[in-house]
């Protein structure tokens, strides 16, 4: 190889390195939020030697931001259907532009692109995209109804759980003891629609039926859990989840607990009785200290008046 294309391969080299300057590091847009939260966005990237010129942010293909260090106005917002921009947390600078979204509604869902250029003569563009939905999520966990504190091996359990209002439908699942409960101990879903805010929202309901079997559902501890999960769009920090716990009461410790209660009934009727006693014994002393009262004095009113 001879000097001169040594000279050409490293100007070459220096202009790639150059180039490959301009880096988008990273992308933020939430997967799922909350149509009664705001949405921030926001993204990262290095300019090498390159000057910013622009940062644009687009939904599906539309832009709706633009961010231009050189010009004036520097920031620039065009009407998209479903965007809502904030101003209270919107900061742009030559490494990072972050902006939020607010009054979000189904329109918000979509696919969100932030785009970088460098400045003249490359103009080089680099960007990344990330999808975002907007749904009604649940504000509560599932509530659970039917169940008693305590049970008996053998008794027949019947259990209720109900989702919040969301948007898309919950999934709900059962667990017995930290198992999944199998679909022949499950009614059918029931559901309740209803529409809100531009959104179909979706309450369900699953009901649990079983015998507490021992050899199926024998528990070394005594306890019984059951737990009622409700899945949003298949997220685990959205899942949501209600526990419930009882004891399981062999038939030895109902027989002492019926002992015990029977004692302690008998203790309180007599108890009652000893008290309704005392009380009828000081009303009958009352009455006959006022009767004797009124025959005195009734004695000595017809003796005045047979002196007189």
């Amino acid at each position: 190889m001879t000097r001169i294309q040594k000279w050409f391969m490293v100007i070459i080299l220096a202009g790639l390195q150059e180039i490959k300057g301009l880096v988008l590091r990273n992308i933020s847009v939430p997967l799922v939020v909350d149509y009664r939260h705001r949405a921030t966005l926001s993204c990262s990237y290095e300019m090498g030697k390159h000057q910013l010129n622009s940062v644009k942010w687009y939904k599906d293909k539309e832009e709706f931001f633009r961010y231009s260090p050189m010009a004036e106005p520097s920031i620039i917002t065009f009407n998209v259907p479903g965007i809502s921009i904030s101003n209270r947390n919107q900061f742009c600078n030559k490494g990072s532009c972050r902006i939020e979204l607010e009054r979000l509604s189904p329109k918000s869902s979509g696919q969100y692109r932030c785009e970088v250029s460098g400045d003249a003569p490359e103009f080089k563009l680099i960007s990344q995209t990330a999808n975002m939905t907007v749904a009604a999520l649940p504000q509560h966990d599932p509530f659970i109804n039917g169940l008693l504190p305590r049970y008996r091996y053998n008794d027949f359990i019947v259990a209720n759980c109900t989702a919040d209002w969301s948007s898309p439908a919950a999934t709900l699942s059962w667990y017995i003891n930290g198992a999944r409960a199998p679909f022949d101990l499950l009614q059918p879903q029931q559901e309740t629609t209803m529409k809100t805010d531009h959104f179909i929202l979706h309450k369900l309901s699953l009901e649990l039926r079983f015998h507490l079997d021992k050899a199926r559902f024998k528990s070394p501890n005594g306890d019984l859990e059951i737990k009622c999960v409700a899945d949003i769009v298949k997220i685990p920090s959205l899942l949501r989840f209600s526990v419930f716990k009882a004891k399981i009461t062999s038939d030895d410790e109902l027989h002492n607990q019926k002992l015990v209660n029977r004692k302690n009934s008998g203790f309180k009727q007599h108890s009652y009785v000893s008290k309704s006693t005392m009380l009828l014994a000081y009303t009958i002393f009352t009455l006959h200290w006022y009767i004797a009262c009124m025959v005195g004095s009734s004695r000595e009113l017809f003796s005045q008046l047979s002196l007189s």
